[in-house]
């Protein structure tokens, strides 16, 4: 299913249900993702040309799906796998819980695949479909964060089943370029008055107005006393955001 918004409910602007063979099933929930996901561009340093590409990476996709399809518990007459497409993440579920000796932890290091459907498996493995290396989880992880995504992650309950999940990107704030040159001058913890020296600003409320209040509100910077935001102490820092959106502008520099 494809969801208008990121929680549940009964609206949804997509759904199919497959049936088949396994490698047809695959084929085509697969061409579902790629359908209700977004594609995204990105520079890639020394190439000039735009490269577009899918929002989740392709091999990380096809390694959920695949072995969601391989390890679902095909005893239970009420399980299956299924796939749930949000606006800011990706899921892919599947019944049964991971096997015994499989944790959620181990999942992000690797390890020698534990087989729930050895037979299935060995036939996906033939169609050159699944991997015996037990590193699939791995490689999700690596291109994931290659890519610029956070990792995937992990969920097993014995009686919800398993889902891995693709969060989405975060999405970079519009940045002024006053804002960019409060981010320059800010070194660890400094008040206003030293930022206004520091960037030779003399005029205290047009600083708060065009510099501290915009980074504040696309959270770039932080307070070190947030609970009392005019305190005489108060002075201010940048935030994992802030520290992103530097590094983007370092990239960007670089291309």
């Amino acid at each position: 299913m494809r969801y208008s918004s990121d929680k549940a409910g009964d609206k949804f602007s997509d759904m199919k249900s497959f049936e088949g063979p396994l490698h047809r099933i695959f084929e085509e929930a697969y061409s579902f993702i790629i359908r209700n996901t977004p594609s995204i561009s990105r520079f890639i340093k020394g190439n000039p040309k735009r490269h577009d590409a899918p929002l989740y990476p392709e091999e990380a996709v096809r390694e959920a799906l695949i072995n969601a399809l391989a390890h679902r518990d095909y005893s239970a007459a009420s399980g299956g796998v299924s796939i749930h497409v949000y606006p800011r993440r990706l899921e892919v579920w599947n019944s049964g819980a991971l096997p015994e000796g499989v944790t959620e932890q181990s999942l992000l290091k690797g390890q020698i695949s534990i087989l729930r459907n050895p037979d299935i498996a060995h036939v996906l493995y033939l169609r050159g479909l699944m991997e015996k290396a037990g590193r699939g989880s791995v490689l999700m992880v690596q291109r994931c964060l290659e890519n610029g995504l956070p990792s995937p992650f992990w969920k097993s309950d014995p009686l919800l089943g398993v889902t891995v999940t693709f969060p989405a990107p975060e999405v970079t704030p519009e940045v002024t370029p006053e804002v960019m040159k409060l981010l320059k001058h800010l070194t660890g913890e400094m008040s206003r008055g030293d930022l206004q020296d520091a960037m030779g600003l003399r005029d205290a409320e047009h600083f708060r107005k065009s510099y501290i209040t915009p980074a504040l509100e696309i959270k770039a910077i932080e307070m070190t006393i947030p609970e009392k935001p005019t305190s005489g102490k108060q002075k201010y820092r940048i935030s994992a955001v802030g520290k992103q959106i530097l590094a983007n502008s370092k990239d960007n520099d670089e291309v």
